[in-house]
């Protein structure tokens, strides 16, 4: 597919414009999901990955197919986007949690799909975004590091960072999950 997502983009580039729906077609359900995920109304989801669209074809001189996939830039542009969207919106929460040695390793063996998705609900948007990229979109850290990285370079700094944000985020959402069942 990446070959022929290639194809289409170098046909765009050419003048074929009416191509670019291709792409919309074959990336705009998945980056519905992942920006649904974290803006969580589906207008404004429309909304930002509309934008993403078109900021894509406005960028489609920067696509650099040696750097990443079509799906992985398109997915950096909505990264950015859904940013933007809820800065803009000021939706941004940030939890004042400090982290301790005492925090377990584990999740709390009884804990629900509900209780998870409600802990991370209350986690920053770009936390919550990068537990989507890793866990439920399964990319790996260098490509979160791709998408993420407003250059766009990747480095093993970038990428060492982004492990340990990883781990600081699930130590917050054990607090978070801790902290509420001992509220219950």
């Amino acid at each position: 597919m990446a070959n022929d997502d290639n194809n289409i983009i170098e046909r765009i580039r050419g003048g074929e414009t009416s191509e670019f729906a291709q792409l919309v077609k074959r990336y705009g359900p998945s980056l519905m999901v992942f920006v649904g995920r974290i803006v969580g109304v589906q207008e404004d989801t429309e909304d930002v990955v509309q934008n993403t669209f078109v900021a894509a074809y406005q960028h489609l001189k920067d696509f650099d197919p040696q750097k990443a996939s079509v799906s992985t830039w398109l997915q950096r542009i909505a990264y950015h986007e859904a940013l933007y969207h809820l800065r803009k919106r000021k939706r941004q929460v940030m939890l004042p949690l400090n982290i301790s040695d005492d925090v377990p390793d584990e999740l709390p063996e009884d804990t629900t799909a509900q209780q998870l998705d409600e802990a991370i609900q209350q986690l920053s948007p770009e936390d919550q975004m990068l537990l989507q990229l890793y866990y439920f979109d399964g990319r790996s850290l260098k490509e979160i590091a791709y998408i993420t990285n407003q250059a766009g370079e990747v480095t093993a700094r970038e990428v060492s960072r982004l492990s340990s944000q990883l781990f600081r985020i699930r130590q917050r959402l054990r607090i978070i999950l801790t902290h509420t069942r001992s509220h219950e």
